[in-house]
């Protein structure tokens, strides 16, 4: 069964008491799904775009104070460079359940709702379930200065309210046998979803065979810019035909913020 609808919100159910979530139309918060968590996270549909960044401060706030965005603390994305080698990070091992396909464009990006029976990633002592993957084009992160065609997040909650994400990365070459599923059905205008139960993906196919990686605590890269994020950033690219990545770059309209500063913090690499 495949179906075209409009979507008109994105909300995460919450029970610790059951609460609502609606994140700011944004890519990052997990989106949509049903996850315990200990604390409220802030409720936002306020519109933002990617050609005035630097005016993210008073958007998806709270009593008119300015949120995160505006920080230079623990902001994301950063540029990867310096990285320090860190033999006690552990080998990536999530364990993820088959998914059907729900996919939705929210208007700043192209988003999959995973909605697999389980999942299963721990990370720093916390564990967390996956809740979604989109994506960025150009990418978010930058490697010494230099962008890759496309960047995916794949969003992870845990119990406590925390996030781990995991980027992605494609570059221009061989056409990619994951992407290949979707990119003829990706929705072309906000709030429209595809949906197709009878076609079901593992997201692990998103990870690059060399699985090795930069870890370092940044935030959010859209409103409000919450620095609650836990990054892996794989180090390694996958491959993409020109086509492919012509599917998302044309919907995606360059939906990348600018490197934030370091601050200080130490990029740990997993090799």
């Amino acid at each position: 069964m495949k179906t075209m609808k409009n979507f008109k919100f994105l909300t995460v159910a919450v029970f610790a008491s059951v609460l609502t979530i609606v994140s700011c139309s944004k890519e990052d918060e997990p989106v949509p799904a049903t996850i315990v968590v200990a604390a409220p996270v802030e409720t936002c549909t306020d519109h933002f775009d990617y050609e005035n960044p630097n005016n993210w401060s008073h958007v998806c706030t709270t009593n008119n104070t300015p949120n995160e965005c505006g920080s230079t603390y623990r902001q994301s994305p950063i540029d990867i460079v310096g990285a320090v080698a860190d033999a006690t990070l552990p080998i990536l091992s999530p364990i993820y359940s088959s998914s059907s396909t729900d996919i939705v464009n929210n208007g700043h990006t192209i988003q999959f709702n995973y909605n697999g029976a389980a999942s299963d990633f721990t990370f720093g002592g916390e564990t967390y379930s996956l809740l979604q993957f989109h994506f960025h084009a150009s990418s978010e992160h930058t490697f010494g200065g230099t962008h890759q065609a496309l960047e995916g997040h794949l969003v992870h909650a845990s119990p406590s309210g925390s996030l781990a994400v995991i980027a992605v990365f494609f570059e221009l070459g061989a056409a990619n046998p994951f992407l290949d599923q979707f990119t003829a059905n990706l929705p072309s205008h906000a709030g429209d979803t595809y949906v197709d139960v009878n076609l079901n993906y593992a997201p692990e196919d998103l990870f690059p065979v060399n699985q090795s990686y930069y870890n370092y605590n940044g935030s959010l890269t859209t409103p409000p810019c919450s620095d609650i994020v836990n990054w892996i950033v794989m180090e390694h690219t996958s491959t993409a035909s020109q086509a492919q990545l012509d599917a998302f770059t044309t919907l995606l309209h360059s939906n990348y913020r600018p490197v934030q500063p370091l601050s200080g913090r130490t990029i740990k690499h997993k090799i």
